[in-house]
């Protein structure tokens, strides 16, 4: 079953890109899914990351909250770089076991899609068919990271400037999605990659 590696930066789009590719076949291995799980209390990467970060990131019940890590690695590439090392190798492990899931239901699933923002960072990309990079200008980007998590400009800004610029994304891509307008547009150039598949 043909794998299609899906990245790009935060804000661009991918989002909605895998749930269309969803509605049409595909299987879908969502990285910042399997990296929520990983993290939670009693997993394997909780123990690493509070080792590290220590109990100043976790709420009253000993569960890790995100947005207080998110303000801690978007704003020192060290420390995204060590929270990184604590879950990749665990993301990895789990995307294996959801290939082989697919594998087993050739009837339901057409293609594998691996929705995954770090994708270029990790040795899984070597298992892709084809990557596939959603692009969208950084103005479309702050302004969907807002509205979506409910930061500052600054913050938003923030995140996106911790990430590959374009460049990277592009050189490493077999197709490229521009996802800067309306979905319409998007649609009909993925109804045109599907139908190649």
């Amino acid at each position: 079953m043909k794998i299609i590696g899906l990245t790009g930066g935060t804000g661009s789009g991918k989002g909605f890109v895998a749930s269309y590719l969803k509605s049409n076949g595909a299987y879908i291995i969502d990285a910042d899914e399997i990296a929520h799980r990983i993290i939670l209390k009693g997993e394997p990467a909780y123990k690493e990351i509070v080792d590290f970060f220590g109990t100043g990131i976790l709420d009253e019940d000993g569960n890790i909250i995100r947005k207080e890590l998110g303000k801690i690695v978007f704003s020192d590439g060290e420390k995204l770089k060590v929270l990184n090392s604590c879950t990749h190798k665990y993301i990895g492990l789990t995307v294996l076991d959801e290939v082989k899931k697919a594998e087993e239901e050739p009837d339901k699933y057409k293609f594998i899609v691996y929705d995954a923002p770090l994708l270029l960072d990790t040795d899984f990309i070597d298992s892709c068919d084809e990557v596939w990079s959603v692009f969208a200008d950084a103005d479309t980007r702050c302004t969907r990271i807002m509205a979506r998590d409910g930061i500052t400009k600054e913050e938003a800004q923030k995140r996106i400037a911790s990430q590959k610029p374009w460049s990277v994304y592009e050189a490493a891509s077999d197709v490229v999605i521009d996802n800067s307008a309306g979905n319409d547009d998007v649609k009909k150039e993925l109804d045109k990659l599907i139908s190649r598949i």
